[in-house]
């Protein structure tokens, strides 16, 4: 017999069946929130047919990427990506032409500027997960800091604890980062093959997405160069100027 629930007994019934599944952390309001909705939604449409039905359903909202929602549309966990907006070429996937070109624009723009007055080689802003502290690394003119949270670092680990000016030389980049629109997480100078590579946020296990300022690139320069690895196809493809886009196996 099919019994329709209300929306507090299905959360709690989730969290009591459904491993893994978070009561508390960063991820776990969203994914809440997420599934009272589609619950709502889902009222008056048909009766829920089992509590194993609603745990398979809710936990697929979990999963990084896009999901198809009953009743259609998608939904997007924050900090993922949904490949619908992607050109899929087979293998790898690749950025459509006008969102490169205006991603190197407002890098360009943005945030370009800031690395190279602070002299910066190196910016990681990794957030909060499940049993692990945000972190941060920071290295510029100034020195090699980090947090030193034991989540985040080991004793032996170079690197300092931040400090005022170091704190503030941070949040510059990264208001940067969030003025320019594009949603970077990472900065390398050298550290990924010449110049400056500028590391897209993304939830996904197979592919590593970065855009890469590389001063002197001939005008002649190939629109795209691909490099079979042991893992897959690394994908670099010239964006404009001294810009290239590359796509890469997640090793």
């Amino acid at each position: 017999m099919s019994v329709q629930l209300h929306d507090d007994d299905v959360v709690a019934r989730l969290r009591a069946g459904a491993p893994g599944y978070p009561d508390a952390g960063p991820d776990a309001g969203r994914t809440l929130a997420a599934a009272r909705r589609a619950l709502r939604r889902s009222r008056g449409r048909r009766a829920l047919r089992s509590v194993a039905a609603v745990v398979a359903a809710v936990v697929g909202l979990t999963a990084a990427g896009p999901i198809e929602l009953p009743g259609g549309g998608r939904f997007v966990m924050p900090g993922g990506y949904d490949v619908h907006s992607l050109i899929n070429q087979g293998e790898p996937p690749v950025f459509p032409r006008q969102r490169q070109l205006d991603d190197v624009e407002d890098l360009e723009g943005q945030v370009l500027p800031v690395a190279d007055d602070l002299g910066l080689t190196r910016y990681i802003d990794e957030k909060a997960a499940w049993g692990r502290p945000a972190c941060r690394v920071f290295t510029w003119s100034h020195g090699a800091f980090l947090d030193r949270d034991s989540g985040c670092a080991n004793p032996d680990d170079p690197g300092l604890p931040f400090d005022a000016e170091s704190e503030g030389a941070f949040t510059r980049v990264s208001d940067a980062i969030e003025h320019s629109g594009v949603n970077v997480h990472r900065i390398e100078k050298g550290g990924w093959g010449p110049g400056t590579s500028f590391h897209l946020r993304d939830s996904s296990w197979r592919w590593n997405w970065y855009y890469s300022y590389v001063p002197g690139t001939p005008a002649d320069a190939p629109e795209e160069v691909r490099t079979e690895t042991g893992l897959g196809v690394r994908l670099q493809v010239h964006v404009s100027g001294d810009w290239w886009f590359t796509v890469e196996p997640d090793d």
